[in-house]
């Protein structure tokens, strides 16, 4: 017998300028035994929530290759960052936790994986069950890609952008780019790897988390740690999954919405206790990475009962 399901969300409409930043490719328009789609986006600002859904035959595998992204499925909750992948196994309800789908770069791909039997990635039917098996008997659901998912999944998103897959040598081409990383993510799963960053940019992660109210710059912090700018940006960026300036004014963020949630805070006050400009820059950049104005975050005034 089935396992009941929580009922899952109607679809939201999206803004025309959230669908300009996607690329969606579906079953038909590939052409690939099994891939039932492949997509990407590229948020410059947050978005509404991901409302619950859920895939009854096919594995989903999502590859985040900029940002910060959170995720629940099966009541759990999964905060990636830049160069995470993240599993959804058939059947399974999930959504964004009520948080938006925030700024940044996410590939995925959508590969039918029941019933059994059917063909697979132009694979002979041994192989395909194999291959079949591996994906849905993955031990680790969120765990640090490989390095070269990003190329190897731009390579399949821009081929079918431009229409490379219409003739068959086409689609077995991009079969095999499909195949390698689907092998990949089944390495990743075993291996399970979340490097932590080295001592030398932790010790600069943690003096930005410690020092949320001054107005860090890249030189002074590849100075704190004794890199160039340049080497420390890339270095940051490898380690954390984000560019310097972008986890600061995220952290920042973080810090503010604790703030506001405070009884009697005041956006303003906020604001220049973090060392933002305005509170005008400041709302500007909390609706771009939260997707909503920083006063839904403050705390509701009490009214005292009216007197007799």
């Amino acid at each position: 017998m089935p396992r009941s399901q929580p009922p899952l969300d109607d679809e939201h409409i999206m803004l025309p300028e959230q669908l300009a930043r996607r690329f969606e490719c579906a079953e038909a328009e590939i052409g690939i035994p099994g891939v039932v789609e492949v997509g990407r986006y590229r948020y410059a600002t947050a978005y509404e929530r991901m409302r619950k859904q859920s895939h009854p035959d096919g594995l989903e595998i999502c590859f985040l290759s900029r940002g910060f992204q959170t995720y629940r499925v099966n009541d759990a909750i999964y905060r990636l960052r830049g160069g995470d992948a993240y599993l959804v196994f058939p059947g399974e309800v999930h959504d964004s936790g009520g948080m938006p789908e925030e700024k940044g770069e996410l590939y995925w791909l959508f590969v039918r994986l029941q019933p059994a039997g059917q063909p697979l990635l132009f694979l002979n039917a041994e192989a395909a069950a194999e291959l079949r098996r591996s994906l849905l008997d993955l031990p680790s659901r969120h765990f640090a890609a490989e390095e070269g998912t990003r190329e190897r999944l731009e390579t399949v998103v821009a081929g079918l952008q431009r229409g490379e897959a219409r003739g068959p040598l086409d689609r077995l081409a991009l079969a095999g780019e499909i195949q390698a990383f689907l092998l990949a993510t089944i390495r990743g799963s075993h291996g399970n790897r979340r490097a932590a960053p080295s001592p030398r940019i932790q010790r600069c992660v943690n003096f930005i988390e410690t020092h949320p109210a001054e107005r860090l710059d890249v030189p002074q912090l590849a100075a704190l740690v004794q890199l160039s700018p340049s080497r420390f940006k890339t270095r940051f960026r490898t380690e954390v999954g984000l560019p310097p300036r972008e986890f600061v004014l995220r952290h920042k963020l973080a810090v503010a919405e604790a703030m506001l949630a405070k009884a009697g805070a005041r956006v303003t006050d906020v604001a220049h206790a973090l060392g933002f400009a305005s509170s005008q820059y400041f709302a500007t950049v909390f609706r771009r990475f939260y997707g909503r104005s920083p006063s839904t975050a403050l705390k509701p005034k009490r009214h005292s009962p009216a007197s007799s």
